[in-house]
């Protein structure tokens, strides 16, 4: 407990001195923070209050999108912008989770493995920075056309990391981007990566319809690749799992003056390659989400809440992705295994320049006993952080998070760690 306390004041003595000097330069330079205005019926969701900085828009909305920062592509009807972000990060861990630059559930130390007990560590590490590349083409009365390429480096060798590579073709999006379900106007901002871990999506090649029906309601509808297929295997049938169709994602968002609801469901086949000394067999994977979003006080802040179920989808929960949460093969076939993932979130503006944000989100899966013993069956992580914004570009915060798991093998662990964070803005 004395060595918490030591490491916790160390963080606030260099979490208020950052804002003591900062406070000293807003006085000088006179600088101010930029905000776009709430529009949700267009689908403009203040910057400030974004997870991510690139937002999907299509059709008619991405010409009304204003593309400030960008430049004229000379001789062409394009114009680009470079943007992205550079974050250095200070972790504190104080229970020796297994990853040290962010929290996640399945890192979580349980009862029976080594790491159980550990007394913690502290890292520093920047791969969080981010750069992006968008091309747009936005005259009137021409299809509207948008080229986005972003990466970062947040991989254990430091190495760039492709994140997206999409373009948009009037009311097409081709490429890499967030999922169709992926609801990142769910959840408010967060220091640590992982965000909670229970965010239903990720990343992935796709062809998307996305159209806004009026003013209220936006359709769209994807065909995605099947990033992780996720069949245990427990006793080594002969074969390999793989991918005969994409998955089918639906979508329906609802918005009104002061919030956004987001519906969805998707449609997708596993399926079990034989071979020749095997058997061939399919099961079908489905999942229902549904999201929101809503503003109060006059836009003092907002709440976020989310929920999927699926069968056979739990690779589709970040949380359980690559540890095979989809389906259980025996000779009978493929057993798909239910899953949920939920969270709950608070953004609170105390100023202009001063705002918090508490998260907890929650994974469950009705795990067979055929899973790895230590795989996660369940578990659950909080956020809750207070971030400063003194000028424009700059930002800086301090976060709390703290996550527990149980295993397949109903061990049980829970961990504590504080974060701190300074990022450039462009």
């Amino acid at each position: 407990m004395k060595i918490l306390q030591i490491r916790f004041s160390l963080l606030l003595i260099l979490f208020l001195g950052f804002v003591v000097i900062s406070n000293g330069q807003t006085i000088v330079v006179k600088d101010s923070i930029v905000r776009d205005s709430l529009n949700l019926t267009k689908k403009i969701v203040p910057e400030g209050d974004r997870k991510e900085q690139n937002v999907l828009h299509t059709g008619g909305d991405l010409v009304d999108e204003l593309f400030s920062g960008s430049w004229p592509m000379f001789g062409t009807d394009l114009r680009m912008k470079i943007g992205g972000y550079v974050k250095a990060d200070f972790v504190a861990d104080l229970d020796g989770t297994l990853d040290n630059s962010q929290f996640l559930m399945s890192t979580i130390p349980v009862e029976g493995q080594p790491e159980y007990g550990n007394s913690g560590y502290v890292n520093f590490f920047a791969k969080e920075t981010r750069f992006n590349i968008d091309v747009r083409r936005i005259e009137q009365g021409k299809v509207p056309l948008k080229l986005f390429l972003e990466g970062d480096f947040f991989n254990d060798e430091t190495r760039f990391r492709l994140r997206h590579a999409y373009m948009v073709v009037g009311d097409f999006i081709i490429g890499q981007t967030w999922t169709t379900l992926s609801f990142l106007e769910a959840m408010p901002d967060m220091l640590d990566f992982a965000a909670g871990d229970a965010l239903y999506g990720g990343r992935t090649v796709q062809v998307r319809y996305q159209k806004k029906v009026n003013e209220k309601i936006l359709f769209a509808a994807g065909l995605e690749q099947l990033s992780f297929l996720g069949i245990e295997n427990p006793d080594t049938l002969p074969g390999q799992a793989t991918r005969k169709l994409p998955l089918l994602a639906l979508r329906m968002d609802y918005s009104w003056k002061t919030g956004v609801l987001f519906a969805g469901g998707s449609f997708a086949q596993l399926a079990w390659d034989g071979g020749i000394n095997g058997q061939n067999h399919e099961a079908i994977q489905l999942n229902g989400a549904v999201a929101l979003r809503q503003y109060y006080l006059k836009n003092k802040g907002f709440i976020t809440a989310g929920i999927t179920y699926g069968m056979g989808a739990g690779e589709n929960i970040i949380a359980f992705a690559g540890s095979n949460a989809n389906a259980v093969l025996s000779d009978e076939g493929l057993k798909t295994i239910p899953a949920l993932s939920a969270s709950v979130g608070l953004n609170f503006k105390w100023t202009e320049k001063w705002a918090s944000n508490i998260h907890y989100a929650y994974g469950w899966l009705e795990a067979p006993p055929e899973r790895a013993p230590f795989s996660l069956k369940r578990g659950g992580i909080g956020h809750l952080n207070l971030i400063y914004s003194p000028i424009n570009h700059i930002s800086t915060g301090l976060e709390y998070i703290w996550g527990a798991q149980r295993t397949t093998n109903d061990a049980f662990g829970r961990a504590e760690r504080i974060q701190f964070m300074t990022k450039f803005s462009f």
